[in-house]
């Protein structure tokens, strides 16, 4: 925004100073580019840093060749029915609790180290509900019981390896050099129960990462970390389970001449 020949008159009269002139015009073109930058600033301070990442996937894929045709047609009529195309748009899907038992369960957690063994025994269930409401917007989702079993659509099952809860007086500290961060890891394995065929594993591991004292969207700041890192891991299944889950590319009325 450049400053009008009336408004530099104006400025000249009061401040004869060309140094005083050209500062009350550059402040003039700050403060409206200031706000913006204030507002990126604060939009990047409150979601970034953490997050959970897939580290290793399997599959299942490949082509399937069927056979169709004359029992007396020696040749057949072979088609490719697969291609590679991955699993998508299940009937329902069954979340199972996962196991914990062989995982490492340390970090601050709780308010005392006697209610840890209670806390461990819980997160399965805790992180069963996060999951429920994330594949809910992919398909009718429900928690399995210890003795019950899906006979259609997926089944969400897996294993907790790492749930570390990190320190809040290392994040209050040095939290935005690492340290205090808190780490969760898992194997996640979905099972098309139709087909009787494990269809997509993997690994994930994430935690609070770099965040400080004052914690983010996705953090925990001063407080326990565990519940933000089930949610994230929960939200993360999701996005990899979608084939377009943002719905980028989508367009409304433009057409391409």
């Amino acid at each position: 925004m450049r400053c009008t020949a009336r408004e530099l008159h104006h400025l000249a009269e009061n401040n004869p100073s060309r140094s005083v002139l050209w500062a009350a015009c550059r402040g003039r073109r700050i403060k409206p580019i200031m706000k913006p930058l204030f507002a990126i600033l604060s939009c990047i301070f409150l979601c970034s840093c953490a997050d959970m990442y897939v580290t290793k996937t399997d599959v299942a894929g490949g082509s399937v060749r069927t056979t169709a045709g004359d029992a007396k047609d020696s040749k057949g009529i072979y088609m490719t029915t697969n291609c590679g195309v991955g699993a998508y748009a299940p009937k329902a899907i069954y979340i199972r609790p996962f196991c914990i038992d062989n995982a490492v369960f340390t970090g601050e957690q709780t308010h005392s180290d006697g209610e840890m063994p209670i806390r461990k025994a819980l997160t399965p269930i805790e992180f069963a509900g996060d999951l429920k409401e994330q594949l809910e917007k992919l398909a009718p989702a429900r928690i399995l019981r210890e003795y019950e079993t899906p006979r259609t659509g997926w089944l969400v099952e897996g294993e907790f390896m790492l749930v570390d809860g990190g320190s809040a007086a290392g994040r209050a500290l040095f939290g935005h050099f690492g340290l205090g961060q808190s780490r969760l890891a898992l194997h996640v394995r979905v099972t098309d129960v139709d087909r009787g065929l494990v269809v997509y594993e993997f690994d994930m591991a994430g935690g609070s990462d770099l965040q400080g004292r004052s914690g983010t969207l996705r953090a925990s700041g001063l407080g326990y970390a565990r519940s933000f890192d089930l949610v994230n891991a929960a939200e993360r299944i999701y996005l990899v389970l979608s084939p377009n889950p943002f719905r980028y590319g989508t367009r409304a009325d433009i057409a391409l001449h």
